[in-house]
């Protein structure tokens, strides 16, 4: 089926706003639709992101007049040694500064089901020939995803260094049919205590849920989302993600986008009238995501606001025949295993070109993991009395709040 492929370049924003409807047909049809592969998520990171001197080069996979696969990417340059410039090809939704990422997890090559080896590997064949980018970087992807199935082996097979780096889990619930099917599935500490700590804030005061459904709603609840989101990473003297204008300029039009389309699920959870946590949550083909929250610190030690936030939008995913509940990214060590979550790695991965720059990247990269081991054997043949604590080094979740 590959000769029969056609591979086309979509370059200009209004092609790409024009490809909606064909764009949600094929994530539809593909094996694992996911929230940040969606166009609503990644046109609308164009629109926020795209005037950062870097250019679109999405690659439209068809047979015949059908649309079968989609690559998503952009073309990004950026000096090297104040004289030289590298061409970076990233998935959209990617490369921002830190300060600004908007951190859009599980993206892939789209392709129907069926078609998903012979769309990557015309994707790859289109690469290759292409001959414009130094480097491949791919962000936050799956092991099952096509970026670490069957491109990356056509990239090995033509000789190119693929290198893969785990950097975080992804924390996902298998919903049941009812809460107390959930809660059996559940360690038996874990469900005492999240059995307890809803009853304790239940005795506490009048407890109730809103879901935002209207848009004029919208903007008082997103404010209230911000405030406690703020004030929970200030008082860690941290200043939290809302503090970048750009990123809250994205979540702001994405959500407005997403209200309507019954994808957006701005939980806020009260007691006694009094907002007390908020939740920044979507849904996307049978799976609730959580993205971002914020709770009140007078109410955290007492209460756990945070984490019964997350029971009751759980309680309301299983009323609503969600199949998943899914908390994204994590580091090793995070609270979101409390909630019974089934895991899995998450990778970035990064491929040199044969270009001059490609090889220099590369040269580049291997003098600092050859220098990160020389440390790492160092610190290792150091004298008891001046190592480091011996316990495994662990990466904490730091991306979303905890109880």
């Amino acid at each position: 089926m590959q000769n029969e492929l056609i591979v086309s370049v979509v370059d200009s924003p209004d092609e790409l706003g024009s490809l909606r409807d064909e764009w949600d047909r094929l994530l539809k049809e593909s094996q694992s639709p996911s929230i940040c592969s969606s166009w609503e998520w990644l046109h609308t990171w164009w629109k926020t992101y795209g005037n950062c001197g870097v250019a679109l080069q999405i690659l439209r996979v068809q047979h015949g007049d059908r649309l079968v696969g989609l690559a998503p990417f952009f073309l990004q340059e950026q000096r090297l040694f104040r004289f030289f410039r590298v061409r970076t090809m990233r998935f959209l939704g990617t490369g921002e500064p830190e300060r600004d990422e908007v951190a859009s997890e599980y993206l892939d090559i789209l392709a129907l089901v069926g078609w998903e080896e012979e769309v990557a590997r015309a994707v790859w064949a289109h690469l290759r020939r292409l001959g414009s980018w130094d480097q491949l970087i791919l962000n936050d992807v799956l092991a099952d995803s096509l970026v670490m199935t069957t491109l990356s082996r056509s990239m090995a097979g033509d000789g190119l260094p693929v290198s893969s780096e785990e950097v975080g889990i992804r924390y996902c619930v298998d919903l049941p049919l009812t809460w107390d099917a959930y809660l059996a599935k559940l360690e038996s500490s874990a469900a005492k205590r999240l059995s307890y700590k809803r009853r304790k804030l239940e005795r506490a005061g009048q407890v109730s849920e809103r879901t935002i459904d209207k848009s004029q709603e919208l903007e008082q609840a997103f404010d209230e989302l911000v405030r406690l989101h703020t004030a929970r990473w200030n008082s860690r003297d941290k200043q939290g993600v809302f503090a970048s204008p750009r990123f809250t300029a994205y979540h702001k039009a994405l959500a407005l986008l997403l209200l309507p389309r019954d994808m957006l699920r701005m939980r806020l959870l009260l007691l006694d009238d009094v907002t007390i946590a908020v939740l920044y949550n979507f849904r996307f083909h049978g799976t609730e995501y959580f993205y971002q929250g914020g709770f009140d610190v007078a109410h955290a030690a007492k209460y756990s606001p945070g984490l019964l936030a997350h029971v009751y939008a759980i309680i309301n995913s299983i009323q609503g025949r969600m199949g998943r509940y899914d908390f994204m990214k994590g580091g090793t060590v995070s609270y979101k295993t409390e909630y019974g979550c089934a895991e899995q790695p998450m990778y970035d991965v990064q491929v040199f070109a044969r270009t001059l720059f490609g090889r220099a990247l590369r040269a580049e990269r291997w003098g600092r993991k050859t220098l990160g081991l020389y440390r790492h054997n160092l610190r290792r043949l150091a004298p008891a009395s001046t190592k480091p604590d011996s316990g495994r080094e662990s990466v904490v979740d730091v991306r979303s709040e905890g109880p």
